[in-house]
């Protein structure tokens, strides 16, 4: 009979007279709060008598085990107990499972996961796999970024679910005593990689409809002086040279005046994910950065809605369960109609002002809509169907009398982006995940230019301008990617897919067609890449993708790798390289005054060369305790810029090709104390170009160039008030058409400030918000905005629809 088990702060004591073994280990683990993995039915044909102390638990379990067939291991705190028989068949392990949102079981993408000491990530829809030869139980920890970190223990031979909590719920903040949180982002996870925690960026100063860019323009590498809201500038890259993809499709760009709207609504993103350079063969189509906003998929539980107002929109978001485990979303944004008269638009004259000599106020509108279709099929099985179109029109209109001059003019740009995919998740049975995602884009643009200036003397005209442009870029893209666990050091993964774009850009003139064409490209591509664990210390991952283009018939072959070595639980270095093209193209156009305007092309190799980049990265992070310090490195080398010059006034006119490179510096602290976070951001870059109209040099600044920029930000808690502050300063631009000096640049300072208070109840939330952008109300002008009019036949005059100006902002938002 089983006498008991005793306690001793230094020994452990078992009485037991012909009891099954599996009990004994049981009490063993009950009294001692040991853990074991054994197989309970073969333990139970073995009956013990034993009477002793032990002063470890691997003497008494060497006791216990004596004269029977069977040994133990050790796996961190887990005594693994197996038969000597069936070790030696070396059977493997599979677990698989999924990562979800406890509370609305939404999917969580790309969350980190430690099984048994061994890192991965999940894919986007949460899923995972692990293969092993040596375990057959696993210590699972996984994190998120605004989770709770979840430490558990998992069995092979099913699917499991592992449910995180967050730590906001809505606008509802959850606090549990003793439970680690992953906050703000992630940064050196991999070369060039940033993750973002979309609940910390509603924190940012704002008004909330911009949280995500204004977010993306405080990370390093990031451009923020300029304000570029709709078109990423990363490490130095060209406009169009960067990606930013919703729920898989591609996202072109509104044009998001004053960055105080982006083209993603926050209500509606779920994670972030930003690729600086140096990236893996899985992602193509840019040869800069990319960014890849996963949509999220509503509550599957019950309904919620959301609602927010502001002083320059409204904004709502609509979640219903439907059936088993599907869920509807629908949301939406809109400006207040008229929310700049026309007839109260300022002409803001300063004499004594060096950067502008006249600056408007536009007129501006917006509206938006998502539609999404989330669900999960049998087993682990996800999809979704996501829909978005946006549209927005900005408007401005002088007529002013300047230095001897008047000014006639009337702009406008209108914008329409529409967008959908369908996406279907499979996890097989042997741990192999596929997915396929089909999707469309379409970005309409239409451009009209109304220009009349005559001289006040005699009312003689200077210059007449009449021009409307029509810009319309879509893409169908379908593609299948699969990843094999092979075991738990070796992770291979394949993908094809087919592209097809079209492109059309009609001009006019004083209503006559000055050109107009029509080009469609179509290409096949596929990857593959490896990843090789060795040590549990050096992760090399090679990799191949390869693109042909049907109608230039050629294969583009790219290959990748990275490698990165983890020196000990808090340091790793890591480095990149890389081959990356890319087949439609931004083009740029300079008129006779040096203004610059952008149109979307295909690339066809012979007229639009296809761009082509080189990325060598090479970082360090650092990490302990709540501090993190980052330095990373980049070189970039591109081929195939195409900008048109049409005007004899500067160069030569005509269709160009150029080329250039950008190297540069990132350096990142972030220090967490208690519940506030802080963090520091210094970037070292330079830009350089060449084209054959450059005679006097072969390189010369390109326009995005910019030294120096400096960032910081603070995310302080004293809940229920939130407190959050941040700073950007650039160094400027060089502007070729205004001085070839490099040190003749507009510098860029701006400090902006928020409060939030929330307020929480049972049944909804409220948070209200208060911002200032730009707090110092410093004079900034935004990247490549001037327009420049002639006054005379040697000087023009510049106009600059102004980058933030000192703009209070408040929001009140519920959440039910």
């Amino acid at each position: 009979m089983f006498g008991g088990l005793n306690a001793y702060s230094q020994s452990i004591s078992i009485e037991a007279e012909n009891e099954p073994l599996n009990k004994v280990l049981i009490q063993l683990r009950d009294s001692y709060n040991m853990q074991f993995s054994f197989n309970d039915r073969q333990l139970s044909g073995y009956r013990i008598s034993l009477s002793g102390s032990f002063s470890t638990p691997e003497q008494a379990l060497d006791r216990l085990l004596k004269d029977i067939p069977f040994k133990y291991e050790r796996s961190e705190d887990v005594y693994i107990i197996y038969n000597i028989k069936a070790k030696a068949k070396k059977k493997k392990y599979l677990v698989s499972g999924q990562v979800l949102d406890k509370n609305s079981l939404e999917t969580l993408p790309y969350s980190h996961i430690l099984i048994n000491g061994k890192g991965m990530v999940t894919n986007m829809k949460g899923n995972f796999s692990y293969l092993s030869e040596e375990d057959s139980i696993f210590r699972v920890k996984v994190s998120y970024l605004g989770y709770f970190i979840l430490d558990t223990i998992l069995m092979p031979g099913k699917a499991h679910s592992l449910y995180l909590r967050s730590s906001v719920i809505g606008l509802k903040e959850v606090r549990i005593e003793g439970e680690i949180i992953e906050h703000s982002g992630q940064i050196g996870e991999s070369p060039g990689l940033i993750r973002l925690n979309n609940k910390i960026a509603r924190r940012v100063p704002g008004n909330g409809d911009n949280s995500i860019f204004n977010y993306l323009r405080l990370q390093p590498g990031i451009l923020a002086a300029g304000e570029q809201s709709s078109n990423l500038i990363i490490w130095g890259g060209y406009e169009g040279h960067s990606k930013v993809l919703f729920d898989g499709f591609t996202i072109f760009g509104l044009k998001n005046f004053n960055d105080n709207i982006s083209a993603v609504n926050p209500y509606m993103a779920k994670d972030i994910v930003v690729l600086k350079g140096g990236y893996e063969s899985k992602y193509g189509e840019r040869v800069s950065g990319i960014v890849d906003i996963s949509g999220i998929e509503g509550s599957f539980l019950e309904p919620t809605l959301d609602f927010t107002i502001n002083n320059m929109t409204i904004s709502g978001k609509a979640s219903l369960p439907l059936f088993e485990r599907s869920s509807l979303v629908f949301a939406f944004r809109q400006t207040y109609y008229n929310l700049y008269d026309s007839d109260d638009i300022e002409l803001l004259k300063n004499p004594s002002a060096t950067l502008t000599d006249m600056e408007v106020i536009p007129d501006y509108v917006f509206r938006d809509y998502n539609f999404k279709y989330s669900g999960s099929a049998r087993g682990s099985d996800n999809y979704y169907f996501s829909l978005y179109q946006g549209r927005d029109r900005f408007f401005y209109n002088i007529d002013e009398d300047l230095k001897k001059i008047n000014i006639d003019r009337r702009s406008e740009e209108k914008s329409r982006q529409r967008g959908g995919s369908f996406f279907y998740d499979k996890h097989w049975k042997s741990g192999i995940q596929s997915n396929m995602l089909l999707s469309y884009s379409v970005l309409n643009k239409n451009l009209l230019l109304d220009q009349d200036i005559t001289t006040l003397f005699n009312d003689s005209l200077i210059s007449e301008r009449n021009e409307l442009t029509e810009n319309t870029m879509q893409e169908i893209m379908f593609k299948n990617q699969n990843s094999f666990v092979v075991s738990d050091r070796h992770q291979l993964e394949t993908g094809f897919g087919f592209v097809f774009n079209q492109v059309d850009l009609t001009k006019w003139a004083f209503d006559i067609v000055e050109s107009e064409k029509l080009k469609a490209g179509r290409r096949l591509h596929a990857y593959v890449q490896d990843e090789f664990v060795v040590l549990n210390r050096i992760s090399f991952k090679p990799g191949l993708r390869i693109d042909y283009p049907l109608e230039i018939s050629k294969f583009y072959i790219q290959p990748r790798m990275q490698l990165s070595l983890k020196i000990d639980e808090y340091f790793k270095i890591y480095g990149a390289w890389g081959i990356y093209k890319q087949f439609v193209s931004l083009a740029s156009e300079v008129d006779d005054y040096g203004n610059y305007s952008y149109f979307w092309t295909v690339c066809d190799g012979d007229d639009i060369p296809v761009l082509s980049s080189q990325h060598w990265v090479g970082g360090m992070i650092f990490h302990k305790k709540g501090f993190t310090a980052s330095m990373e490195t980049y070189r970039k080398t591109i081929q195939g810029i195409t900008r048109y010059i049409n005007t004899n006034r500067y160069f030569e006119r005509g269709v160009y090709e150029g080329s250039g490179y950008s190297y540069g510096l990132d350096l990142y602290l972030q220090k967490r104390i208690k519940k506030h976070e802080f963090w520091i951001s210094y970037s070292l870059g330079k830009t350089m170009e060449s084209f054959p109209f450059y005679i006097t040099r072969v390189y010369f600044y390109a326009p995005q160039d910019q030294r120096h920029e400096v960032k910081f930000a603070g995310l302080m808690d004293f809940h229920p008030f939130y407190f959050s502050a941040n700073y950007v300063y650039g160094s400027g631009f060089v502007d070729l058409f205004r001085s070839a000096d490099p040190d003749d640049r507009y510098p860029y300072n701006r400090l902006d400030v928020s409060l939030i208070y929330r307020y929480d109840k049972r049944r909804y939330h409220m948070e209200m918000g208060v911002s200032i952008l730009n707090l110092l109300n410093t004079k900034n002008i935004k990247y490549s905005n001037f327009i420049r009019v002639p006054a005379n036949q040697s000087n023009t005059i510049n106009i600059n629809a102004e980058a933030v100006p000192f703009t209070p902002t408040v929001y009140l938002n519920f959440s039910f």
